[in-house]
């Protein structure tokens, strides 16, 4: 499928720079570019492995960027401490942080408050999905 979609943009002339195709899905907020960099959500946190709501963060997130062409904007930081892009992640122009925020897969990253321009958006969007009791907010 990938391949396609490469083969397609080549022959099209369609190439932009800014676009980046998602080879892998990590978790619910880290995946893999087809260059091999991992890219780390910016201002949202997911559950970890083993935790109520892992797997379903980390399927939603595959759903919404596996094999995809997707673009990234940068804040603040650019680089985590493992390395990692730090980004905010765009497929079919939508903003996927903010979807998983609201679909109750992922929660406002408090840690990095200071560093994430789209922080209180993502607490706003954490409040009402709490509220309704949606997704990891249901977990007991």
């Amino acid at each position: 499928m990938k391949y396609i979609i490469l083969l397609f943009l080549l022959l099209t002339g369609c190439t932009n720079q800014n676009l980046f195709l998602v080879k892998e899905v990590i978790d619910g907020d880290t995946l893999i570019l087809a260059s091999g960099e991992h890219v780390r959500l910016l201002a949202v946190d997911t559950p970890e492995k083993g935790e109520c709501y892992y797997q379903e963060s980390k399927d939603f997130l595959t759903s919404l960027v596996k094999d995809r062409l997707v673009s990234l904007e940068k804040d603040k930081t650019n680089k985590d401490s493992y390395g990692r892009l730090l980004r905010y992640v765009y497929s079919e122009k939508k903003l996927v942080n903010s979807i998983l925020v609201e679909k109750g897969y992922a929660e406002a990253f408090n840690r990095y408050i200071s560093t994430t321009s789209k922080y209180q958006e993502m607490k706003k969007l954490e409040i009402k999905a709490k509220k309704a009791k949606i997704g990891r907010w249901n977990c007991s």
